[in-house]
């Protein structure tokens, strides 16, 4: 009996550590191309018999596109909670959600996987080569940290170059798909 009393204390403050596990995932994304268009596209993805994959939404372009994101979960233990905010910009002033309503072909690049999010409602980070121009080179940067209570912080950063051909009739070329912010379906 002495000897299950503190291994059910011990127990218990593992179930408590391990219920309480809050903790914050910061992440940042600067998309740039030179000789090409930079866009953030927002909309359902569908795609059509010929297997061509179309984004009804909106669209902004400019040079640059910077997306942030915070996402906080608070776990106590009878309940937790998960707070996202995710903020994009293009060119540093205009806002993402904001743009030009339509209907457009995207292309995956090597490495985006878009069939998962057909029929669902997506951000999608995209780069357009401009008409006239050849080859277009575009560098994306991230950083992601992650703070969790009761342990040490941890980053990752990654650069990725890319060069990309002209699109083909006029499509946009994704370089990363997420679901949109607070929708399913479409």
């Amino acid at each position: 009996m002495k000897i299950l009393i503190p291994m059910g204390a011990a127990l218990m403050a593992a179930v408590v550590s391990v219920s309480a596990q809050d903790s914050t995932v910061k992440s940042r994304t600067e998309i740039k191309a030179d000789d090409a268009k930079v866009t953030v596209m927002k909309g359902c993805l569908t795609r059509d018999a010929a297997g061509v994959y179309n984004l009804k939404g909106t669209i902004a372009s400019g040079d640059e596109i910077t997306t942030t994101a915070k996402t906080t979960t608070d776990a106590d233990r009878d309940d937790v909670s998960v707070k996202s905010e995710t903020r994009t910009r293009v060119d540093g002033g205009a806002v993402g959600t904001s743009g030009t309503m339509g209907t457009y072909i995207v292309v995956p690049r090597s490495g985006v996987d878009l069939m998962t999010h057909i029929g669902k409602s997506v951000e999608v980070s995209a780069v357009k080569v401009e008409a006239g121009r050849g080859d277009a080179e575009v560098s994306i940067s991230e950083k992601t940290t992650v703070d969790r209570d009761d342990k040490p912080d941890t980053s990752a950063k990654t650069k990725t170059e890319v060069e990309l051909p002209k699109s083909s009739a006029g499509a946009y070329t994704v370089m990363s798909i997420k679901p949109a912010t607070g929708a399913g379906g479409c």
